[in-house]
């Protein structure tokens, strides 16, 4: 093909594999560097308050993954890089142990993944109410989001013995 022909192509989306997962990799640069970024300063000029905002790294990544599967997996990805800081003694002394590297190595780890995972819940509800809200304004003469009454789970029937019956009932067994 020559060179005229490929730009006359529409340029579509290139990844034409659906299987390959669609990764946002700004997210990941950019939370596994704030992951060990925050540490890193907060270690060599002793401001340990720093230490705290070091979970806006896995959050963001987990955020930007939309699914619990994917924000875990990144998560762990994104914990690369506080791990090679804190073995290679960037964070501190550091002796080699077997026992504290496995130690250290799945608290490092299970905290960005437990962070990640947070992220893509706050992303899954905020998309939740996203769709409430459209779903909501789009009734005619309504600006706020209408409260969805709650179901009763139990009603009072007046009796004792009546309503500790009915609370191991199914509702359509329910007694009156």
């Amino acid at each position: 093909m020559v060179d005229a022909e490929k730009a006359k192509q529409p340029k579509g989306n290139r990844n034409k594999n659906t299987n390959l997962p669609d990764i946002n990799l700004k997210s990941l640069i950019f939370g596994a560097a704030a992951y060990a970024f925050f540490p890193l300063v907060a270690t060599q000029y002793g401001i340990d308050l720093l230490m705290a905002f070091a979970a806006i790294g896995p959050l963001y990544i987990g955020y930007e993954a939309k699914t619990y599967l994917k924000a875990v997996l990144l998560g762990i990805v994104g914990a690369t890089p506080l791990l090679y800081l804190t073995f290679a003694g960037f964070l501190g002394a550091y002796t080699p142990s077997e026992m504290g590297d496995l130690i250290t190595t799945i608290a490092i780890v299970g905290l960005s993944v437990l962070m990640a995972f947070f992220g893509a819940y706050l992303y899954q509800s905020r998309a939740k109410a996203k769709e409430e809200y459209e779903i909501a304004s789009s009734v005619k003469g309504t600006k706020n989001v209408p409260i969805k009454p709650k179901e009763k789970k139990f009603e009072d029937t007046g009796s004792t013995k009546k309503n500790i019956v009915n609370l191991f009932l199914p509702k359509s067994r329910r007694r009156k």
